[in-house]
């Protein structure tokens, strides 16, 4: 089964009661109902919050946001003082989007980083599975980390009045997050953190994770270990690289940075650089920490194309224990990261939040997950590899 199959069986699961949205190049202009009030003045002026109308009509930026979603805890006297004062300033568009329109609610957004990845794919059954057992809707806004394009889908989900947002991809910084505060929205981070905001998230160890890998390797008598990375700026990859460097000092074995290899996403992209790697360094890695367990797969096609053998030769060690990771051959040694337990720890967080009273104090919930080192037969100890010769013939040191 080649790695587009396998990739294209996991990701069928997961969309069942989703929307998935590939957000376009730019969201229509949506304009107002006649018979409510225009907004004039100027274009850049701050745009109005549910914050705004909160303190407009004397109530809590929660009993604002209850109102303008119409739940039935919120009496009629207070759900049209927020109504007027939502018209007051001119709050029309929103209003447009749940209040007046008498839309239902029970959806939840989220805002992923790339839909088309086995990770994020097991992410989202997580949250999915959460959102359909409390009888909500899920709207999957795919980003594919492009700034322009989150700052798109929180607009889109704003309007939309979602009931909460569950967020993983976040280029382009805190602003929408304090946007979503500000209107009274709750949200909660997925496998990211926001060190300037007082955020919910659910992330997993990963400098714990590649230093358990890391560790084990070292341990098999590895000394030239070659660690994948994806973009340096992205913190997950900054965790995995503390915690590779920290096991390397730990046993005394210095850092060498030809042993870090950055790779973009893409199979093809993968394959050309490990083949670069593997064909220009003296002595060889002897072992490689693949950044994913699907990035693992043109790193064992290279090794197989170099005729060097695993784990006789080269041993790898992958990150997710993802499904398929046990049938490659060999049977991938692993990182287990509880992806699918990240989604649906979450949802859950998000969804206790949607649930709760205004007056109960929220205690902001930060869950740190740990991961397992999974080994099958993809990793032995280390043999000495001088390198690669012009023609691809493996050279042991002898």
């Amino acid at each position: 089964m080649t790695g587009s199959e396998i990739l294209s069986t996991l990701l069928t699961g997961w969309r069942r009661c989703a929307i998935v949205v590939t957000l376009p190049v730019a969201l229509p202009v949506t304009s107002p109902p006649s018979d409510l009030p225009q907004t004039s003045g100027d274009a850049c002026s701050m745009p109005v919050t549910i914050r705004d109308i909160a303190q407009r009509a004397g109530v809590s930026v929660s009993t604002a946001s209850r109102a303008l979603n119409k739940k039935d805890d919120v009496s009629k006297e207070t759900r049209e003082r927020v109504l007027a004062a939502a018209r007051e300033l001119n709050y029309a568009v929103n209003l447009h989007a749940r209040a007046l329109a008498g839309a239902t609610g029970k959806t939840v957004g989220f805002v992923l980083y790339d839909s088309s990845t086995a990770f994020h794919a097991a992410m989202a059954r997580g949250v999915e599975d959460v959102a359909t057992a409390h009888g909500y809707s899920l709207i999957v806004c795919n980003t594919g980390g492009a700034p322009d394009a989150e700052l798109r889908a929180h607009q889109m989900l704003r309007e939309k009045r979602v009931d909460g947002v569950l967020i993983n991809s976040v280029q382009s910084g805190s602003e929408p997050l304090r946007r979503l505060a500000a209107e009274g929205i709750p949200y909660v981070l997925l496998n990211r953190r926001m060190d300037d905001l007082d955020a919910d998230y659910v992330i997993v160890d990963y400098r714990r994770g590649t230093h358990m890998a890391t560790t084990y390797l070292l341990e098999l008598g590895h000394r030239r270990i070659l660690l994948q990375t994806a973009e340096p700026e992205h913190p997950p990859v900054r965790e995995r690289v503390v915690g590779y460097r920290q096991a390397l000092e730990q046993y005394g074995v210095a850092f060498d940075p030809d042993l870090l290899l950055q790779c973009s996403h893409g199979l093809m992209s993968t394959h050309s650089r490990v083949l670069e790697v593997m064909t220009s360094l003296h002595p060889a890695p002897t072992a490689i920490l693949a950044y994913n367990d699907l990035w693992a797969i043109p790193v064992l096609s290279v090794l197989h194309e170099l005729g060097l053998r695993v784990p006789d030769d080269v041993a790898v060690v992958g990150h997710n224990d993802l499904e398929f990771a046990r049938f490659l051959i060999p049977p991938l040694t692993t990182i287990a990261h509880p992806v699918y337990e990240m989604g649906r720890r979450a949802a859950e967080i998000l969804f206790r939040k949607i649930s709760q009273s205004e007056d109960e104090p929220w205690r902001p919930q930060r869950i740190i997950l740990e991961p397992r080192l999974i080994t099958r037969q993809s990793s032995g100890a280390a043999v000495a590899v001088a390198g690669l010769g012009p023609a691809g013939a493996k050279q042991h040191i002898t």
